[in-house]
């Protein structure tokens, strides 16, 4: 099966619980990036942040085989994190690297 792009999104404190899992899980390499959120859900948010109408959100992004998006989603479900994770999977049409 082709890969796949794994972006989940999460609390700033759970962002290097979550990487890290990831890259145990996939042997994959693992970006994480932080996120100012200027959302209108605040049901994950903290009360400082809906103060502010700000959300502080890492992304994080995995190339992985499609077969395993459940396993790894499992294993961040597991995880004793903060704040819940919203995540999607989009297709890679293609990649590769340049030197």
């Amino acid at each position: 099966m082709p890969d796949v792009l794994l972006t989940l999104y999460c609390a700033g404190a759970d962002g290097a619980l979550i990487a890290g899992t990831l890259r145990s899980a996939t042997g994959r390499a693992v970006h994480l990036r932080e996120e100012t959120v200027f959302g209108h859900d605040f049901s994950d948010a903290s009360t400082a942040e809906r103060v502010t109408g700000q959300l502080d959100r890492r992304a994080i992004d995995v190339t992985l085989p499609e077969e395993s998006v459940t396993s790894v989603i499992g294993a961040v479900e597991r995880l004793n994190r903060a704040a819940p994770v919203r995540w999607h999977v989009t297709p890679l049409v293609a990649g590769g690297r340049l030197p």
